[in-house]
């Protein structure tokens, strides 16, 4: 009796961790993303921005899928694939206690990237002009949230699961 009551919280936790129907929370947004790229975003979401530099065709986009605070949850990141000696990230979802997946970070257009560094630290880079602001951010899902860190970290390059 005890191992069933056992194998039976194993699966009850299996299924909370995929979600109903067996569907993992950033498939729908994966499926969203590979087919806005293949119809050029015809399907395009209005509560959700596209920026133009994803529609232009002149980068290959790809996504990474990793645990930014270790709660055994991936966050999902979506980012630019190029010969850059980092990954530029455009996009990044994560699956919100409160209200299920949601995009936490996206670019308004290029220019304003994000970069995942060692130990899991978000560098964001934005221009102003001729001067870049950078900011980095650790994720905390306890508190749903990216807070400002007082450390640095140099960028690191990931290899990107391709859209198309």
């Amino acid at each position: 009796m005890k191992k069933l009551a056992v194998f039976l919280l194993c699966l009850i936790m299996a299924a909370a961790l995929v979600g109903c129907g067996g569907e993992i929370w950033y498939n729908d947004v994966l499926d969203y993303y590979k087919m806005g790229f293949s119809t050029n975003w015809r399907n395009e979401n209005s509560k959700w921005y596209i920026s133009d530099e994803m529609k232009s065709g002149k980068d290959e986009y790809g996504y990474l899928l990793k645990d930014l605070d270790g709660d055994g949850t991936d966050e999902l990141l979506i980012g630019i694939i190029d010969d850059a000696t980092e990954t530029r990230f455009t996009d990044i979802f994560i699956l919100h206690r409160d209200f299920g997946p949601t995009r936490s970070f996206h670019t308004m257009g290029e220019g304003y990237y994000y970069y995942l560094c060692e130990g899991n630290l978000i560098r964001s880079d934005s221009w102003y002009g001729s001067k870049v602001e950078t900011e980095y951010m650790k994720y905390d899902s306890e508190n749903n949230s990216f807070p400002i860190v007082d450390l640095r970290a140099l960028p690191q390059k990931f290899e990107l699961q391709r859209f198309q």
